[in-house]
């Protein structure tokens, strides 16, 4: 039997469920072993989905179950969260479970799945650890996956790696990476009516993106803001700090700073192939990148709103940062970050941002009262 993959991989991602906080804490604690029930629903017309084999056109791929290449996924996500938490977060032994013929339903309902799974696996409730994937490809709801916050179980209709990774994210209490634009990049009117946020905006991180991108990893803001791995370091207004490039080699990862109620994360991130900066709209320079949390109108966008990346357009700056060759057709850069020598006023707080260095492995930057 041979089926396609691509295109079970590659719909939108959805929402997650309402948060729900004493689940999470529980879910969050690194004293607790964490355990994937995975249970497979079989359609009707397919009772052998999860067992035949393969026919696949290499060797690596012939020969291969469904089943198995779940199996695999749970796997690399496994490996994901533990070198995501650096080692903190536990995993036992997997379960997997396979329903009968007819349990894969053509309907949007992921309670009665949810409860369908849990009948299958034995359970009469899931145990504080648990996970509970249940995986329905009849789903017609129109999302990728379905992730509940801090919560114990989650919902996929696509069962590639890094959607399991960015639901799993989901149970593990984060929020989607976000992304912060302004009309005609201008932050100093920080509004709801001058700016806007796009809930799956942050390109490179996975829980602000998907399939795409297989080589995504979290930004080391989202790392710091749910599990403080790493620590997010207070800055001092007016001295030099220095920030390393997030590959967890460091202390120096993310620096914050808060004025009222809004948080300021600062991390440095230099671009290369393994890092998914094949999009030529991106710039591909070592680059300050500044995200950000805490504003009401901005929550407000979405109910699971995650820190937000700064946005531009090279187009709306007084003074090009780009300089593009002769033959470029790119005439509309999207910046993502801050170049060497670059100003900017924070949105939403009186402190001006000046990158005085972006070096091969770390930048220099400084905050000032504006």
């Amino acid at each position: 039997m041979k089926r396609i993959l691509v295109a079970i991989v590659t719909l939108a991602l959805t929402a997650s469920f309402v948060p729900v906080a004493t689940a999470a804490k529980a879910q969050n604690n690194f004293s607790i072993t964490q355990k994937i029930v995975y249970v497979g629903l079989t359609p009707k017309d397919q009772p052998d989905f999860w067992t035949a084999q393969e026919e696949g056109t290499t060797t690596e791929t012939s020969g291969q179950t469904m089943l198995s290449y779940a199996k695999s996924t749970v796997d690399e996500a496994i490996t994901f969260w533990k070198q995501t938490t650096r080692g903190k977060m536990k995993f036992g032994t997997s379960r997997f479970v396979i329903g009968k013929a007819g349990t894969a339903i053509k309907h949007c309902n992921d309670s009665a799945d949810k409860k369908l799974a849990m009948k299958i696996a034995g359970l009469k409730s899931i145990p504080i650890g648990t996970h509970l994937v249940t995986v329905n490809i009849n789903d017609s709801c129109g999302y990728a996956g379905l992730g509940e916050q801090g919560g114990n179980s989650l919902l996929l209709k696509s069962f590639g790696t890094t959607t399991l990774i960015h639901e799993l994210g989901h149970n593990f209490y984060f929020y989607h990476s976000s992304l912060l634009t302004c009309d005609k990049s201008d932050f100093t009117k920080f509004n709801a009516t001058n700016c806007s946020v796009e809930e799956y905006g942050d390109f490179r991180d996975l829980m602000g993106n998907d399939d795409w991108c297989p080589s995504a990893t979290l930004s080391a803001t989202q790392r710091a803001t749910t599990f403080s791995t790493p620590k997010a370091l207070n800055l001092t207004i007016g001295v030099d700090t220095t920030v390393d490039e997030s590959r967890m080699s460091t202390d120096r990862i993310v620096y914050q700073f808060k004025y009222k109620t809004i948080w300021y994360f600062f991390e440095y991130y230099i671009p290369g192939e393994d890092r998914c900066m094949f999009i030529s709209s991106f710039l591909d320079k070592p680059q300050l990148q500044v995200r950000m949390a805490g504003p009401a109108w901005a929550k407000a966008k979405g109910s699971a709103i995650g820190p937000m990346l700064i946005q531009r357009r090279d187009a709306d700056l007084p003074m090009s940062v780009v300089n593009l060759g002769p033959d470029s057709l790119e005439a509309n850069m999207v910046l993502t970050g801050f170049l060497e020598g670059e100003q900017f006023q924070l949105p939403g707080a009186p402190y001006v941002l000046t990158v005085k260095s972006t070096g091969t492995t770390s930048a220099v930057f400084t905050l000032t009262k504006s």
